[in-house]
């Protein structure tokens, strides 16, 4: 095999793997970073298709950027063990493109930025207690939230708080908000002027505002903050005190054009061209691990398009199996679902189901594959009586009016990638903070399944989706379909009753979500033309519990490799170090004991940076010694 080496070997060029890569390379530290995937931008179009570039750069394009054949990883997962309760889900697919699949598809992306490449954009900092859960568990302090908030100030450059915010911070360190000016993340807000102009969304905007601030259990608390915090849910300030707000969610553009890990890798390879190698089409198949001295000296990996089986046909052939060694770390950031998978071909898991496959056992860590979790979304979808005049001639296409605008002046309806606005909230007042995230979208969104990117091309709809954050069931598996590294890993949430959550605790907290949709239409009565899901006719407690256990899903998942003490069933220690194998870490989503609030990307970059410092100062003692 050809043989290569380089200080660090990073697997994942994605919210985690992507970020740690930049940091060390602009450190002075030589590093491979390997990804499945391509760069979304420079990748040709096929012909018949949609603009590769456009779905991926366009804000308003995110649900087809995930659905984008250069672009996507489609997984299929189980919610539930019991078939009959599974086939109630209306989105189940048991064959899809030729092959059976046997469940409910969970987007994901490969590429450089990973699914930061398709996601929504979002941005909303880590409340306290998801980093105080860390200290306690592992007992590292280092991860107390008073000194973990630091690394969102790191990673931010906001453009969208008032400017002498800006200069106070820099002439007199005084930085109330806790926002940061210089750091490779740009984040923006976008309220498009049409949607201004629009007298029929600019006061439905303000209706639903007043009427979600109205609804929330500490109603004044909240509308306090909202005035004080001009509906920033990222103000510090708010985070300490863990009230329930209505907010104007920010998102991760420059100029109104996605920006993210992608960016920052080609700023710091333009850079640091010598530090940082970026390999794409190489998929990684397995961790060599020396299994006497337990020692991980590199990895395998083959190249080639769309060699993954989750990656859209036709796969391409994959060429010779290479290897790369790491003088210093191999870090794994493929992300909750391949991690583990990857963990377990190198011969790291469970003993009986490394049997099963016939992989030799190198260490044995139950933990790679449990643990894992999400969070429950459902949505609350109306019809309106009339089309938005935002959104006139909207096709969603390279040709229409509104994308020449965008492109033109980064301005308009395309800025946006559809929220109006947010609100958090305790789904009960004994809840210590807010546990439900909520947000009013301009569109008709019913979950995913094949072709759901078509339904966001309607203009007359209005949703209002339910997120449930620090969801208490942590009983979902990913667990190997076989030795192939080309096959997708078998993956089960075991939604509600087959989890291990307390019994209806997660349920009726999203009933609660729903409700307040309700009535948050209900103030918009005039508007509204019929509630087509979940249906005005399921009203009951009862009647709505059902309709979630039948359809909700999720789309940030973790866990699978918990940051926990390894008698407590963890894989990774507070140093991101895998237990009891030497040079091997964990920097991805999939490190998380607990999942944290409320949209998981930004947790995700923060610990990218935190195990950037971690790598530097133990290689810094290594030099040293």
């Amino acid at each position: 095999m050809a043989q290569e080496s380089f200080e660090y070997v990073v697997v994942g060029a994605g919210a985690g793997g992507g970020v740690l890569a930049a940091r060390l390379a602009e450190a002075g530290r030589r590093v491979l970073l390997l990804d499945a995937g391509d760069d979304p931008v420079k990748v040709a179009t096929p012909p018949g298709e949609r603009s590769v570039d456009a779905d991926y750069l366009v804000p308003a394009f995110h649900p087809f950027a995930s659905e984008n054949p250069e672009l996507r990883w489609n997984f299929w997962v189980r919610h539930y063990a019991d078939t009959a309760q599974q086939l109630k889900d209306c989105r189940y697919r048991d064959k899809w493109d030729d092959a059976t699949v046997d469940g409910i598809l969970y987007p994901r992306a490969s590429g450089l930025g990973g699914c930061t490449g398709h996601n929504a954009m979002i941005i909303v900092r880590p409340n306290n207690a998801d980093w105080n859960h860390i200290w306690q568990v592992t007992g590292d302090a280092s991860w107390r939230a008073s000194r973990m908030q630091r690394y969102f100030r790191r990673i931010e450059r906001c453009r969208y708080e008032w400017f002498f915010l800006k200069w106070f911070d820099r002439l007199f360190d005084w930085n109330p908000t806790g926002h940061g000016w210089r750091g490779w993340l740009s984040t923006e807000r976008s309220l498009p002027l049409r949607a201004v102009l629009d007298w029929r969304l600019r006061r439905t905007m303000w209706k639903g505002l007043l009427a979600a601030a109205s609804l929330m259990p500490d109603a004044v608390e909240g509308w306090g903050w909202l005035t004080r915090s001009s509906g920033d849910p990222n103000d510090e300030r708010l985070l300490d005190a863990e009230v329930s707000t209505v907010c104007m969610t920010p998102m991760s553009t420059a100029r109104h054009t996605r920006s993210g890990p992608r960016e920052y890798l080609l700023d710091v390879e333009r850079r640091h061209r010598d530090n940082l190698t970026i390999r794409p089409n190489a998929l990684v198949t397995r961790v060599e691990i020396d299994p006497v001295t337990r020692r991980a000296s590199g990895v395998s990996y083959r190249e080639g398009r769309r060699l993954y089986r989750a990656a859209a046909q036709p796969h391409g052939d994959a060429g010779a199996e290479r290897f790369v060694g790491a003088t210093c770390e191999v870090v794994l950031s493929g992300g909750t679902f391949n991690t583990p998978q990857l963990l377990m071909l190198s011969g790291v898991g469970d003993p009986d189901e490394l049997a099963e496959h016939r992989i030799p056992l190198v260490k044995s860590l139950p933990g790679v594959g449990r643990n894992l979790q999400d969070r429950y979304e459902v949505s609350v979808v109306n019809r309106v009586k009339h089309p938005w005049k935002a959104l006139k001639g909207a096709t969603y296409t390279t040709t229409d009016r509104l994308f020449r605008q965008w492109k033109r002046w980064g301005k308009g309806a395309y800025t946006s990638n559809g929220l109006l606005f947010s609100a958090m909230f305790r789904s009960r007042t004994d809840q210590p903070r807010p546990d439900l995230f909520c947000f009013c979208l301009l569109a008709d969104f019913r979950g995913y399944y094949p072709g759901y990117s078509d339904r966001i091309k309607k203009r007359d709809y209005l949703t209002w989706t339910v997120l449930k954050a620090y969801t208490h069931n942590s009983g979902g598996t990913v667990q190997l379909r076989s030795a192939d590294p080309l096959d997708r890993p078998l993956i089960n949430f075991h939604y509600f009753a087959e989890g291990n959550a307390p019994s209806g605790t997660d349920l009726d907290a999203v009933v609660t979500g729903i409700k307040v949709g309700r009535k948050v239409f209900d103030a918009l009565g005039h508007l509204v033309a019929e509630e087509e899901v979940p249906g005005r006719h399921l009203y009951t407690d009862e009647q709505l519990r059902q309709h979630v256990a039948d359809n909700a899903w999720g789309h940030h998942a973790c866990g699978t490799c918990a940051m926990k003490p390894e008698d407590q069933g963890g894989v990774v220690d507070s140093k991101f170090r895998v237990h009891g194998i030497e040079n091997l870490r964990i920097v991805d989503a999939s490190i998380f004991p607990r999942i944290p609030g409320y949209f998981i990307v930004t947790a995700v970059y923060m610990i990218a940076e935190k195990a950037a410092d971690v790598l530097l100062a133990d290689q810094r003692g290594a030099d040293d010694r």
